[in-house]
């Protein structure tokens, strides 16, 4: 209840009411977390299911859905392709650039005919590439995989729709997300995490993590808050870990050993390159830590802790 109250606070501080807000993806793996958030707050959220009651499967055909609602305050589009390393799609450049560059200018189009104040957008951290040193909003931009670089692209585009327009747009670019129900590497890892048996993983460079409760806040600051509107904030939870602590805290949750081991990291590194891995090296110990002082000044911290959100995503009772 007091942080209700301090949210309430803020919210009428900064001039904005309970708003209506369209969510695309409201249904996938931050939208559940984050559509009851929204409500809980007083928002009307509308969350409707690709391919029911007319809303297009296809949202680069926004603009054909004859269900657009009256009075749209704020579009968060959350819906994105983002297929597992090893898929077919994942290679498929066409396919990730409609689902992820089309779609966001047709809804971007909308949210400017319907009148909406606000389009938050969610995109990821990987347009940045492996840095020894923390990243910045306005640090250069390399994707590290297609899926990244249809997200880049997709902020470009959002942003040369909405200039000029009286639409405010906002883009988070998400640590990799983890919680209850997540997928990929980080999930893999988590998993193997809580294997009894010894692991040479230590060592490498830290990295930024985002918790699904982390993730769903920020986006709900972003669609309250003014200080973040017409800017590109890098998301991440307050400690950025490298593997082999990630392992040592899931096992210390656990009250089980480290039993993390640490091997010279050039000889790995060389070993790796000669095998053909060197990416997957450098996805496994590289740095890619953020520099969240924008966000942070503007008003938003994480409200959970690394040690709750490994709990939540391993099923853990805190």
């Amino acid at each position: 209840m007091p942080q209700l109250k301090r949210l309430s606070k803020q919210r009428v501080m900064e001039g904005w009411k309970h708003m209506r807000i369209l969510v695309t993806g409201g249904q996938g793996f931050i939208g559940r977390t984050l559509v009851p958030l929204l409500r809980a707050e007083g928002h009307e959220v509308l969350a409707p299911r690709r391919g029911e009651a007319g809303f297009p499967s296809d949202l680069a055909l926004a603009g054909d859905w004859p269900g657009w609602p009256t009075k749209l305050d704020a579009i968060l589009h959350l819906a994105a392709l983002n297929p597992e390393r090893g898929e077919a799609v994942a290679r498929d450049d066409a396919a990730l650039m409609r689902a992820n560059v089309t779609a966001t200018k047709a809804l971007a189009v909308e949210a400017i005919r319907r009148g909406a104040r606000r389009f938050v957008f969610t995109s990821t951290l990987l347009v940045h590439p492996f840095s020894p040193d923390p990243i910045h909003e306005d640090d250069p931009v390399s994707p590290q995989n297609t899926y990244a670089a249809s997200k880049f692209a997709a902020e470009e585009e959002l942003v040369r729709t909405l200039e000029d327009s009286p639409t405010q747009w906002t883009i988070l670019r998400l640590a990799p997300v983890y919680g209850p129900g997540g997928r990929g590497g980080l999930h893999t890892l988590l998993r193997l995490a809580q294997k009894s048996y010894p692991l040479p993983l230590g060592g490498g460079g830290r990295r930024s993590l985002l918790s699904l409760a982390n993730a769903a806040d920020a986006c709900r600051f972003a669609l309250e808050s003014r200080r973040v509107a017409n800017e590109t904030c890098l998301v991440a939870d307050a400690d950025a870990l490298s593997v082999g602590e990630i392992i040592r805290t899931v096992r210390d949750i656990e009250e089980r050993p480290a039993r993390v081991l640490s091997l010279p990291g050039v000889p790995m590194r060389s070993a790796a390159a000669l095998l053909g891995k060197g990416a997957t090296y450098d996805r496994l110990f590289a740095r890619l830590e953020a520099d969240t002082g924008k966000i942070s000044a503007a008003g938003w911290t994480p409200t959970q802790g690394t040690e709750a959100g490994f709990r939540a995503a391993l099923g853990l009772q805190a």
